[in-house]
C-alpha cells in the first residue's frame, strides 16, 4: 500500500469513527444538547481533530443523514416511476422501502424525522435545512404521484393526492413509532404487522372492496 493510499485509508477510518461517535451522542443527548466536546470524548480524540474533517456540529449531523436519505429518495423515485406496476402495489412498495430504511438506518431515520422540530430550524444552517426540506418534499411527492395516478385510473377514490400522501407518511411513521415502543418492551418484531396496518390504509383508498388476499403486504 502506497503512502497516499494509506493516508486515505486512515482518513476514512477517522471519519467513520467521528460519525459513529456523533450518532451515539446525538441519539443519547439530542442535537441541541450535544457538543463537539461530547463527540470528541466518545471518539477518544482531540476536539480539534474533528474540525479537520467537519466544519461544525450541524455539518456532522448533515453528513450522517444525507447519504441514507439520498438512498431512500432514489428508491422511492424508482418505485413511483415504475409504470409497469399498478398504483396499489406501488403504494405498498413505497411503504416497504420506508420501513426498510428504518430497519437498515435506524439512527438516520430518527434523526431525519425530527428535522422539523423547533430546535432544528433554529440550529441548522439555512442551506442544510433547505436541502433537508427539498429531499423530504421529493419523498412526499412520490406518494402523491402514485395516488394521483390511482385516482385518474379510477383505482383510488377521488381524493386530493397531496393530502393522501401526507396522511400516508403520517400514518406510517406513527405506526413505526408505536411498534418501536412495543419492541422496546421486549416483544416480538412487528415488521409484518406494521406493513399490514398500512395496507388497511391503502385498501381504504380503493373505489371498491379488495379481496382478502390483497389486504396484506408480501414480505
Amino acid at each position: 500500500m502506497g503512502v497516499a493510499e494509506r493516508k486515505q485509508t486512515e482518513r476514512n477510518a477517522r471519519v467513520k469513527l467521528i460519525l459513529d461517535s456523533a450518532a451515539a451522542v446525538f441519539r443519547e443527548k439530542g442535537f441541541r444538547d450535544s457538543t463537539i466536546e461530547d463527540i470528541a470524548a466518545r471518539a477518544k480524540i482531540a476536539k480539534g481533530t474533528i474540525y479537520l474533517y467537519f466544519k461544525s456540529k450541524s455539518d456532522l449531523y448533515f453528513c450522517l443523514v444525507e447519504p441514507a436519505l439520498e438512498s431512500l429518495s432514489k428508491r422511492l423515485i424508482e418505485i413511483a416511476q415504475d409504470k409497469e406496476d399498478g398504483p396499489d402495489n406501488r403504494m405498498r412498495r413505497l411503504g416497504r422501502a420506508i420501513y426498510d430504511f428504518y430497519e437498515r438506518d435506524t439512527d438516520e431515520y430518527f434523526f431525519l424525522i425530527r428535522y422539523n422540530e423547533d430546535e432544528y430550524p433554529k440550529l441548522l444552517p439555512e442551506d442544510r435545512l433547505a436541502r433537508f426540506k427539498c429531499i423530504m418534499r421529493c419523498n412526499l411527492e412520490q406518494g402523491e404521484i402514485v395516488i394521483r395516478e390511482g385516482v385518474e385510473k379510477g383505482v383510488f377514490k377521488n381524493i386530493n393526492p397531496y393530502a393522501g400522501a401526507v396522511i400516508f407518511w403520517s400514518v406510517f411513521i406513527g405506526m413505526i413509532h408505536f411498534q418501536e415502543n412495543r419492541m422496546k418492551q421486549g416483544k416480538k418484531d412487528y415488521r409484518k404487522a406494521t406493513l399490514d396496518y398500512l395496507g388497511i390504509f391503502i385498501d381504504g383508498l380503493h373505489t371498491h372492496e379488495l379481496n382478502a388476499s390483497m389486504s396484506t403486504f408480501i414480505v
